[in-house]
């Protein structure tokens, strides 16, 4: 069928090719610009009497096959296409508004900006196919597979795509707005800026796809498996995650405001730092941080933050590596001093969030200068038989122990002699009085919280 034909005769030509009543066999025929509306159909007095399809209105194609027809541009609006062959047609802008696909192989099909707004196909495939800028208003799609389809700028508004599968796809700045895609297999597909404001994805699988920039306001995701997803720069305010899986997801510069998840769904650590991104993951412990403030769950945020410092630092481990390996002397000593600060401010207080760890601390500095004064001799007994220097690890632990937590020098019946005794005392008396400080900042934290 030549382009140059006119649209009426062209409607009439295949309208006679399908008046037998049998399923059309018309591989690679060419329909383009074919207008075969109800309109259309009404104009050729093309009724259910004459061959219409009685449950659509539209033309009776069930079963046809079409495969790698050419149809740009053509009209097939409520046409009937159930369990119809349409593999690998090229039908670019074409209608099938209020069509029955039901069913129906679209695979590996050229189908940009096609309108299937309002269409009925329930198992319909379209896996492969382009389908960029199409729209699907309203369409019942359950069940549809549209795995490994392209589908940017796809619009799916209010579309019923319940246990649709779109594993693998590549869908950015695609539109769910309202629909539903409950049970729905969306993993390991590329749906950046996606829309899905509105939508219910209850027990959905967006397993490790990438959502960077998703919205999700008001998203319905009850179940969801979110397992290594990308949720980066992605609007998660105010939803419920309580019963979703989280396990290793990436939540960098996510908004998460009132959002309701826990530490235990993230598996023990977000994605990022699996991933050893640790300034990203730093950045996401930041958001979880701030999330979980926002709700009240101040143990969560705890975990968070400290979490979030350990990434700093190992970010300046990775940097100071690379500097050592570039002979870049300056670097490698400015990073090295900051994971070195950091690591012993873990080790001290975890990050001032641990008071077990202060005491420790306490415990251990006592010990050690009680031994420095032993090696230097310098604590003198004054009265008594045992006058002069004293090696008893009682009066040595004993004097450590109270100079640390007093701010003058113990009397207790012993004296520092020497520079470098009367030094260390000092310095005890000095460490004593800032760790006393940290402790009490973090005790007030705790129980402010």
């Amino acid at each position: 069928m030549d382009q140059a034909t006119p649209p009426d005769a062209q409607l009439r030509a295949f309208l006679d090719r399908i008046a037998g009543g049998s399923p059309v066999r018309e591989a690679g025929c060419d329909l383009s610009h074919l207008r075969a509306s109800r309109d259309a159909l009404a104009a050729e007095n093309f009724d259910a009497s004459r061959g219409a399809d009685p449950e659509s209105g539209g033309l009776p194609l069930a079963e046809a096959d079409l495969s790698r027809a050419r149809m740009e541009e053509a009209d097939l609006s409520a046409a009937n296409l159930r369990r119809a062959n349409l593999v690998g047609v090229v039908g670019r802008s074409t209608r099938f508004t209020g069509a029955i696909l039901e069913a129906a192989d679209l695979s590996d099909a050229d189908l940009s900006g096609a309108d299937f707004s309002g269409i009925v196909a329930g198992q319909v495939r379209f896996a492969g196919a382009m389908l960029e800028d199409a729209r699907f208003g309203q369409a019942a799609m359950r069940f549809a597979d549209l795995s490994g389809a392209l589908l940017d700028g796809t619009d799916f508004a209010g579309a019923d795509l319940w246990g649709a599968d779109f594993t693998g796809a590549d869908a950015d700045d695609t539109v769910f707005r309202d629909a539903r895609l409950d049970e729905a297999k969306l993993a390991d597909a590329n749906l950046t800026h996606a829309d899905f404001a509105g939508a219910s994805l209850a027990k959905a699988t967006l397993a490790g796809s990438r959502l960077r920039g998703a919205n999700f306001s008001g998203a319905k995701l009850d179940g969801a498996d979110l397992s290594g997803a990308d949720l980066s720069d992605t609007d998660l305010v105010r939803l419920n995650l309580a019963t979703c899986r989280l396990r290793h997801a990436r939540f960098s510069g996510a908004w998460l405001n009132g959002t309701r998840m826990s530490v235990e769904q993230l598996g023990g650590a977000v994605g990022e730092e699996v991933a050893g991104a640790f300034e990203a993951a730093q950045a996401s412990y930041l958001a979880l941080e701030q999330n979980w403030k926002s709700i009240g769950s101040h143990d969560a945020a705890s975990w968070a933050y400290k979490r979030g410092r350990r990434m700093g630092r190992f970010h300046a481990g990775q940097q100071a590596r690379a500097a050592w390996g570039a002979r870049d002397w300056a670097g490698a000593l400015r990073h090295g001093y900051r994971w070195s600060a950091d690591r012993f401010v873990e080790w001290l207080c975890d990050y001032g969030e641990s008071l077990s760890r202060i005491a420790r601390a306490f415990a251990l500095l006592i010990v050690v200068f009680g031994g420095l004064y032993g090696l230097t001799g310098g604590l003198i007994i004054l009265e008594g038989p045992e006058a002069g220097p004293t090696y008893n690890p009682l009066d040595l632990l004993s004097y450590s122990a109270l100079n640390m937590m007093t701010a003058n020098p113990p009397e207790i019946g012993l004296k520092p002699t020497g520079r470098v005794t009367n030094l260390l005392v000092g310095i005890e008396g000095a460490v004593g009085i800032i760790l006393m400080g940290l402790y009490g900042f973090v005790l007030g934290n705790r129980l402010r919280r």
